[in-house]
This record gives C-alpha cells, structure tokens and sequence, in this order.
C-alpha cells in the first residue's frame, strides 16, 4: 500500500472492549455531527469485506485458526478498508468515525498472545492512517459482561480474555478515557466533549 495521502478530515476511533457500547455511541456521535453540518461517515472493523466476514465466522466457531492467521484476517480486511472507505473520505475533508480500529487488534491480538513489539511494529509503517483522536470507552469487565449477558457467544467473548484485553488497552499510548460505565447519555456527553477539543 502507498503512503498515506495529505488529508484534510479528521478521523475518530472508539475502541473498548466488548460490551462497551461503541457501535450506539459511535452512531449517536454520527448523528450529532451531522446535525452541525459535518459531512460524517461511519464505518466499523471488522468489515462487512470478504476478510471480515471470513473473521466472523472464525470467531462464530465455523473453523479453527492460528492466531498469525486471524491477525492476517485484521491485516488485509483494514488494507481493503482505508482503500475504499477511510482515505478517500480523508481525502474529501469528511468525518471518519470508526468503530475499532489499530489499538483493537493490539489488544486483542497480544491478549491473545502475539508479541507486542511486533504487533505495533506491523502498523507503524505508515501505510495505516493514524487517528486525530481515540477514545478508550473503558467498562468493567463483569458489567460488560452483564450487559451483553446470552449474546456474548464469540471466542473473545468471556470475562478472562477481556480481562487481558483491558490490561493491554491499557498499556497503549494515546487513548483518551470516556467511562463507559455511565448511563448511555452521560457516556456521549463525554464522548462529544472530547470531540469538540478537536475540532475547536
């Protein structure tokens, strides 16, 4: 992949761990920038791409994987993903909210055991569009659990491995904290406050 282009939008990205409430917030904040006038898209990872999909069903149970392989799942669905999606809204000076993005896979992937030196090595050759701002909405793991109760049936999803997968969230630079423990109103007022920081 080439360079990253010059840019003239701004590009979002909530992360957390499962149950945090990313995919209401990340649509409440689409929402709420476009009634000011800005030209937002939202998008999410993994994709609805054939590299995303083919990571579904790996989480779902449908066939085993080693953990280099669901890594190279992450790998070429973002590619496709800032190729068709990300930069070519960069480029047009819009909005870019996105619902996970590179500290997920460092997360989730060294939680999961893969090195971690190597793992930031792998999005750090500037082919991987780097965000204005990252928003860690950060819950408990036992609420995360309660909240997502009998629909929590995925691989990463139980309590031990997002137990690591916070820890490793919270080994990363760069992430702003909003409390994802509060009521889902409270929660996006602290989202948009970090927001309107930068936008000024």
């Amino acid at each position: 992949m080439a360079k990253t282009p010059q840019r003239s939008g701004r590009f979002i990205v909530l992360e957390g761990i499962d149950g945090a409430g990313k995919t209401e917030q990340s649509r409440r904040l689409a929402e709420w920038l476009g009634e000011r006038g800005h030209s937002v898209v939202e998008t999410r990872e993994p994709t609805d791409g054939p590299w995303g999909r083919r990571y579904r069903a790996w989480a779902r149970g449908d066939f085993e994987a080693a953990p280099t392989e669901v890594l190279n799942f992450f790998v070429e669905d973002r590619r496709e993903h800032i190729e068709a999606v990300i930069e070519p809204a960069l480029e047009k000076g819009e909005i870019v909210i996105c619902d996970r993005y590179i500290h997920s896979t460092l997360a989730y992937q060294a939680a999961a055991g893969l090195d971690r030196q190597m793992l930031a090595e792998m999005f750090n050759d500037g082919s991987f569009p780097k965000p204005d701002l990252i928003l860690w909405l950060r819950l408990p793991v036992l609420l995360a659990m309660e909240r997502m109760g009998q629909a929590a049936t995925e691989r990463f999803e139980h309590s031990e491995f997002l137990d690591r997968v916070d820890e490793e969230y919270a080994r990363l630079e760069g992430l702003q904290v909003v409390d994802a423990s509060r009521e889902i109103e409270q929660v996006q007022r602290g989202v948009r406050e970090c927001v309107e920081r930068l936008l000024g």
